[in-house]
């Protein structure tokens, strides 16, 4: 098992990852998660606390949205994504409770290197 360290740089990776997310549409979980992996956290805990904190940033950002714009905003392809959201959720739990700590960094690594990758082809392209 790795040793396991507390995160020496939370409060601005929290600040910077909260406003990427709110004015780019993304960015936390990518940007904290990552960050939080390299500074030696317990992956589990991170991975379950980035991702639950995620939701309360997404939750006010999204009721700041409806405040400014209206509830027309949200269209049917929002709600496909909230109720797959929602349905996924568990199961990404039980998956980092069971598998192994160095496969689970390996697939969190995998999974941050490839939407970082798309994403980046995106710009360029």
């Amino acid at each position: 098992e790795p040793k396991v360290k507390e995160a020496k740089v939370a409060v601005p990776l929290g600040l910077l990852g909260g406003f990427l997310d709110a004015s780019g549409g993304g960015g936390w979980g990518p940007v904290v998660t990552s960050n939080l992996l390299i500074q030696g956290t317990d992956p589990r805990k991170t991975v379950g606390t980035v991702n639950t904190a995620e939701f309360f940033l997404t939750f006010a950002v999204s009721m700041t949205f409806i405040a400014t714009i209206g509830l027309e905003a949200f269209t049917v392809v929002t709600g496909g994504l909230l109720v797959g959201g929602l349905i996924a959720a568990p199961f990404g739990a039980m998956i980092a409770k069971r598998v192994k700590l160095k496969t689970l960094l390996l697939m969190v690594g995998i999974v941050l290197t490839a939407t970082s990758l798309f994403s980046l082809y995106k710009a360029l392209a």
